[in-house]
Parts: C-alpha cells; sequence; structure tokens
C-alpha cells in the first residue's frame, strides 16, 4: 500500500494538539493560529494532490480520481512539495508551541523527502510494484464509509482510466531490478481478485441503474484487461534474455540518505550497525544463560556440546517443535489476542477499551509477497473502522514451507509475533491514532518510532508477567530479539557492505537461529526494501533509553502507565522530538 509520488507510511498515532505554547504571547498565540490555518490548507492540498493516498487516510474526498503517474505528475509533486516548503518557511519557528513544533520539523523532513524521493532515488524508474491499484480499490469496496451504490459509483469513477495508469506505469519503468519486477507480478495479479466474485456478489446486492452497472461492469473489465497487459509486460521483461536489470543494491551514499529522512533520529546507519552487532553478543550470553538452565529438561541424556551457538541451536531447535498445525494457526492467534487485551487491562497497563473493533484475518492477496503478518490500521480520517491483523493462510502453502514457517513461529514466538502486530503493539497505537487530534503527526508518521513502539512492548508485556516468566519464553523472546538486530545487520550489510545472499544466510541460520522459510523471506524482504529493516531496532532503542531517562527524572511519581499515555500522546513523531518534549530539554 504504497503510493508512487510521495512516499508516505500511515502510522496509528495520538497527537497533543492541547500543548500550551512554549511563550504564551500574543505573537505566539497568533502564529500558533496562522500555522493551524496553514496545516488545514496543506492537508487538503495534499490529498488533492495525492488522491490514492487519501482513499487509505479515509479522507473522504478525491476517491473518484486515479491519478496518472506520468512525467507531469512527477514535475507537479515537486513543484508542490517546493511551494509549501517555502510557505512553511515563512513561519518563526522559536514562538510555535511545543506540538506545532513537531509538526513543522515533520512536514519540513516530508517536502524535502518527497522531492528527495523524486529526484535522487527515482524508485518510480526502476520498481514496478509501487504501480498497483488493487490496495485503494479494495479499501473503497469494502470500507463501510457510504452506502453501497454510492461506493460502487466512486469504484466504477476511480478505475474509469486505468488503462492509462498502467500505461504511464509501464512507460516510466527504466531498468528495473529483478525482484522489485518479481514482486509486481505477484501482487499485480493478487489485485485481480480484488475485481473478482467478492465485487461481483456486491454488484449483485446493489439497485445501480442498468446504465450505470453496464458501465461499472465495462470498466472493471478495462481495469482487469489493463493489470493483465502491465504483467504480461513484465514478465516479458523476465523472459528476455537482452533484458538489462539494475541491482536491487542501492548503495551506501543512498542508504544514508535514506536512513535519514526515513528513520529520523541522531544516530547515523553506521552507528546502529555498530550498536546491532554489540546486541547480538549480549543476546548470545543471555540465550546460553538459559539454555544451561533448560538442559537437564530437555537432554538429561546428552552432554552440551562445547560450541555455545551449536548448544543453543539445539535447544531452540528442540522448543520449536512446539508449535500449532496449519490450520489451527488462525485460531490460535485469534485466542491470543484476546488474552492480550485482557491482560494489559488486568496489568493497567494503558487506558483501553477492550470493545474497539480488531479482527485477525487471511491476508489478501494484493498485500501478500513479503511478510507472514502484518497489520492494517483504519485511516487517521476514519473513526469507525475496522483493525486488522492480516496472516498468511499456511494451509496454502507446501507442506514443508508451512512446518518451517511454524517451528519459526512456535507455540512461544507466535505470543510475541502477536503482542507485537496486534497487542499492546500497531493494532493498539492504531486506536490511540483513532482519538488524534493532529492530523500532520497522523498522516506523516515515523517509521522508526511506529515498529519501535511494537518493538518495546515485547519485552515490557514480558517484564510485566505476560508468559508468567517462563525460561523457555525468554529463550525465544532473545531469538526474536536477534531478528531484529540482525534486520539491521542484513539491511545495512547487503546495501553499503554488499553482504553475498550466502553471507546473510549463514548469520541467520547459525547466529540468529532462524529457519530456512524464515530466512528466505528476510532475504528477500532485504532485496525488496531498504532502510525499513532498520526502523525496529532503531526505534526500540531510543524508546527504551526514553524509559529509564523519564523514570529517573519523576522518580517515586513515575509509573509505567504514565510513561505509555504520555509518550503515545505525542503521536508518531520521531522519537527524539518525543523525547525532548517529555524531558524538557
Amino acid at each position: 500500500m504504497k503510493y508512487l509520488l510521495v512516499i508516505i507510511a500511515f502510522a496509528s498515532v495520538i497527537a497533543c494538539n492541547n500543548q500550551q505554547p512554549v511563550n504564551n504571547t500574543n505573537a505566539s498565540v497568533t502564529n500558533d493560529s496562522l500555522f493551524a490555518a496553514f496545516e488545514n490548507r496543506f492537508i487538503d492540498a495534499y490529498w488533492q494532490q495525492n488522491p490514492s493516498s487519501a482513499i487509505y487516510a479515509g479522507y473522504g474526498k478525491y476517491y473518484d480520481v486515479l491519478k496518472i503517474p506520468d512525467a507531469a505528475a512527477l514535475d507537479s509533486d515537486i513543484r508542490f512539495a517546493n511551494r509549501f516548503l517555502d510557505s512553511l518557511h515563512q513561519f518563526n519557528y522559536a514562538t510555535l508551541s511545543s506540538s506545532n513544533k513537531i509538526d513543522y520539523r515533520i512536514l519540513e523532513n516530508q517536502f524535502h523527502s518527497s522531492i528527495w524521493y523524486i529526484d535522487s532515488f527515482k524508485q518510480q524508474e526502476w520498481d514496478p510494484s509501487v504501480y498497483n491499484i488493487g490496495g485503494e480499490c479494495y479499501e473503497i469496496i469494502t470500507n463501510p464509509y457510504a452506502p453501497l451504490n454510492d461506493r460502487l459509483r466512486t469504484l466504477s469513477n476511480h478505475i474509469a482510466h486505468a488503462d492509462a495508469y498502467y500505461a504511464a506505469a509501464a512507460n516510466m519503468i527504466h531498468e528495473p531490478t529483478k525482484e522489485h519486477t518479481q514482486l509486481a507480478i505477484t501482487q499485480n495479479n493478487g489485485s485481480l481478485e480484488v475485481f473478482g466474485n467478492m465485487l461481483q456478489d456486491s454488484i449483485k446486492n446493489a439497485t445501480l441503474a442498468p446504465p450505470e452497472l453496464d458501465s461499472l461492469q465495462q470498466r472493471i473489465s478495462r481495469a482487469k484487461n489493463a493489470i493483465k497487459t502491465y504483467v504480461n509486460n513484465l514478465n516479458n521483461f523476465l523472459g528476455n534474455k537482452n533484458q538489462v536489470f539494475r541491482s536491487f543494491r542501492i548503495g551506501d551514499t543512498l542508504f544514508n540518505q535514506k536512513f535519514r529522512y526515513d528513520i529520523v533520529t541522531n544516530y547515523s546507519a553506521n552507528e546502529i550497525f555498530n550498536k546491532a552487532v554489540a546486541s547480538k553478543k549480549y543476546y548470545h550470553n543471555e540465550m546460553y544463560r538459559i539454555t544451561k538452565q533448560l538442559w537437564p529438561k530437555y537432554f538429561a541424556a546428552q552432554t552440551m556440546p562445547a560450541d555455545t551457538l551449536a548448544a543453543i541451536k539445539m535447544m531452540i531447535d528442540k522448543i520449536a517443535l512446539q508449535h500449532v498445525s496449519p490450520a489451527n494457526f488462525v485460531d490460535t492467534i485469534t485466542k491470543q489476542v484476546t488474552d492480550l487485551k485482557q491482560f494489559i487491562i488486568q496489568k493497567d497497563l494503558f487506558a483501553y477499551d477492550t470493545t474497539t473493533p480488531l479482527k485477525v484475518r487471511i491476508m489478501p492477496a494484493f498485500m501478500s509477497g513479503a511478510t507472514l503478518a502484518s497489520a492494517s490500521n483504519t485511516g487517521p480520517y476514519d473513526k469507525q473502522g475496522v483493525a486488522y491483523y492480516n496472516i498468511t493462510d499456511l494451509t496454502k502453502l507446501p507442506a514443508a514451507v508451512a512446518e518451517s514457517d511454524l517451528r519459526e513461529h512456535n507455540n512461544y514466538t507466535l505470543q510475541i509475533l502477536s503482542i507485537h502486530e496486534a497487542m499492546p503493539g500497531h493494532d493498539l497505537q492504531g486506536w490511540y491514532s483513532n482519538k488524534s487530534r493532529s492530523i500532520v503527526k497522523a498522516v506523516f508518521g515515523n517509521g522508526a518510532m511506529i515498529e519501535g513502539w511494537a518493538v518495546y512492548t515485547q519485552r515490557m508485556m514480558l517484564d510485566n508477567g505476560w508468559a508468567s516468566n517462563q525460561p523457555e519464553m525468554w529463550l525465544m523472546f532473545y531469538k526474536w530479539s536477534l531478528r531484529e538486530c540482525c534486520n539491521v545487520i542484513t539491511d545495512y550489510g547487503i546495501h553499503c557492505l554488499n553482504y553475498s545472499k550466502d553471507d546473510v544466510v549463514q548469520m541467520l541460520k547459525y547466529q540468529a537461529f532462524q529457519e530456512d522459510a524464515q530466512i528466505e523471506e528476510k532475504y528477500h524482504r532485504a532485496t525488496i526494501s531498504q532502510v525499513q529493516l532498520c526502523s525496529y531496532y532503531t526505534g526500540a532503542t531510543e524508546i527504551n533509553a526514553l524509559r529509564d531517562a523519564y523514570q529517573q527524572k519523576n522518580g517515586n511519581a513515575y509509573s509505567l502507565k504514565d510513561f505509555h499515555e504520555k509518550f503515545l500522546s505525542y503521536g508518531s513523531a520521531p522519537v527524539k522530538y518525543i523525547s525532548a518534549l517529555m524531558l524538557g530539554e
């Protein structure tokens, strides 16, 4: 669910629009009022400039428009960013309230980032997967923001020029990567399902007049043909031995620039890499300690290997055999989510309403091809929508692949996955976003804060008694933590240090103890993304440091619930901005 021209991350957010101005003078109040008016003008203009993105946000306007991704659209986006950047710089930053100062920095970074993505990164030229109408059409059809007849009329208008959209996309691609070409084929084939039986069932339940119905069916047919033509062209790329493909590796310079724009941290990419390497060593030491503790329980008749990593791997492989079946995978996760909701209320960790809608579902086909699980939160304007915990249907996978996935997501790590994706990770943060009053923080959420929060909650839940302090759970928690620091090592290593696939496989298999299916998924993910794999470890590192500093600052008045509520109240802003406000710097 990414839009080509302006790359944004929709986030789970709550804001703090009620912050008192730093300097409560008439000039300051006036400046804040003017800034609020500027934000309102910008946001509506932004959705008009990016109508497909407005659909994911639940904005309610411009749904009819499908923007054609041609050179004129790129030029328009650059002019748009420069115009609003100039307007932003007219404000006196020093006189803005604390909350507006954060918004100012977020917008400034967003404008610079948008221009950089088009002018320097040029993803529109080498990543065919950014062209896909399936996700936005799915939102139009399934989100009950309007009566069914109206949604179908909107869909009809939205896809009226799907053929021009995909023709422009095909014309834009120059020297794609093979990996992104294959991803585009998989996901666009998945988008064909959006226009399949489910849509036809909806049409049958509607009461469109015959002319409208005929027009809609014709446009659906043209849209499907446009997708098929695009996929066929991409297949021809792969089948043409003379086709030139660029490397998926973006190199050190682009990686560091992207890290700066996407992560927004005081750390450099190299500093985070070095910290991750150090964390890997720490986790190994903890895992060996627990392995020695558990050895008599699982291997009473065997001598522990002298090689510490070999001993840890034996223990993990043994415990990983404790897992559910593919058929019970979704039901098990559904129960976990219910139990996690009850736990956070019982422990008084958050002021959370457990009646808010959250559903576990099989991952839609147009989203597949990247991860086993994900969270889909409602947009910042969609206060009545449903948050989803998306799960790959393991019953559809080859038995050996499913078994490998289940060993990786065994009875213990599956709980950590649900903590991360659902409660109190991404989907709880989505609930906070529905209370947001700062739309800038909601729309342009910081990925490192969002992913870092989900990682932070994993240990926080165990520290507060989840899983009753079982050593097996702690062993698997550290294994999961290895995944996050090795995400950084894999990401930085591939793009900046030219790690080979064998380098990555050897590390993930023998130092991170990952299963073959997870290793293949992670390597594949690192070939179709850049920097994002660094966001988990970086954000969690910053949040844990902030919590320690906040506890020290507040002394006996500190409570974990207070930290959580205050931290989330600032929205999905970069952690370094939240830290400055929470610590009074």
